[in-house]
């Protein structure tokens, strides 16, 4: 008997057999692992033809419901794969996330006690651009309660329910479910010492993430505010007291960045998954945001928003992030010291 369901919504625009026959093989692990695997399909016909036909022995694949009409198909995969959930038990993650059987026995056994687990990624392999994504991922985990923002959770059906839809009209659809559920007052494990591999992207696809990521933190306006004043401030400090000036704050940026990513790291177990040489593309990765704010910008004045699948979503965050943000942080700070 299945022990929960492995939910993965995808979408592509062309079929890949390489991908394919790697999914497959991951799906097999997932079977071994007692996962009831269901792959909720956006992709057009032909695609999802193909996608079946490899398909079809090993897992449920099944189209989207088309009666949910949120701007990110994503979300409208995510509700029609809740629907079709034949467990209780429901791991959601997105098509780079690889979960071995150890860590899906340890999910299950936390949804014992939690109605959601909110656990970590590390990426793997490491090519230059994904160590500046790793430095992230440290920067968050050195700055926020709740640590970094992973690529899958898992949750109780039965609380999915309950709490209704969040919104689907977001770029960062991965962490609004998460602060929808704390709104609605779910138990949220927030299982900063469970990492899960994260594949790192092609060099094409982190290119086509940046102004992304950058569009979706515009909500938060500190933030944004933040990374659109650094380059300023360089410019003014390099007007007032020239290059001297100049290299002396991009010295003082750089070492900063580190440090974050140093604390990060020594954050818990983080250090069996971030080999150092992480923390020193810190510089590099707020340098890059810096620039992609800028991108982004473009982006909200030239089109009003930021393109995902086939759709412009102008907003990056939802109605759940503020208020179950706070509910968040306050409910990870009440957990057992790691």
């Amino acid at each position: 008997m299945n022990r929960c369901t492995y939910l993965l919504p995808i979408r592509r625009t062309a079929f890949t057999a390489a991908e394919g026959s790697e999914l497959t093989d991951y799906f097999r692990t997932l079977n071994e692992a007692g996962c009831d695997v269901l792959v909720v399909d956006g992709s057009p016909a032909p695609v999802f033809q193909q996608h079946a036909e490899i398909w079809h022995a090993r897992i449920r694949h099944e189209p989207v419901d088309r009666s949910f009409g949120y701007l990110n198909d994503k979300v409208n995969g995510i509700h029609t794969g809740v629907g079709l959930a034949a467990t209780e038990k429901i791991i959601l993650a997105d098509d780079d996330i690889r979960y071995t059987p150890a860590e899906i026995d340890r999910v299950c056994e936390l949804l014992e006690n939690f109605k959601v687990v909110r656990p970590q990624n590390f990426l793997s392999p490491l090519p230059w651009w994904a160590r500046m994504e790793a430095a992230r991922m440290l920067i968050n985990r050195a700055t926020l309660r709740i640590a970094d923002y992973p690529g899958t959770c898992a949750f109780r059906r039965a609380t999915m329910l309950r709490v209704g839809h969040y919104d689907g009209d977001v770029l960062f659809d991965n962490e609004e479910i998460i602060r929808h559920f704390a709104r609605a007052g779910a138990a949220i494990n927030y299982a900063t010492n469970l990492f899960v591999q994260k594949r790192a992207p092609r060099f094409r696809k982190w290119i086509e993430q940046r102004p992304r990521q950058a569009y979706e933190d515009f909500g938060l306006r500190m933030k944004t505010a933040l990374f659109f004043g650094m380059p300023i401030l360089a410019m003014a400090i390099g007007y007032a007291w020239g290059l001297k000036g100049f290299f002396l704050y991009l010295l003082t940026l750089c070492l900063i960045a580190v440090a974050l990513a140093v604390a990060g790291r020594l954050r818990g177990t983080a250090s069996q998954y971030f080999p150092w040489s992480v923390c020193f593309f810190a510089p590099l990765w707020i340098i890059e945001r810096s620039l992609s704010s800028y991108w982004a910008l473009y982006w909200h004045v030239a089109h009003g928003g930021y393109p995902f699948g086939d759709k412009i979503l102008s907003k990056g965050i939802g109605r759940d992030w503020i208020g179950g943000g706070r509910i968040a942080a306050e409910a990870a700070a009440r957990q057992p010291n790691e």
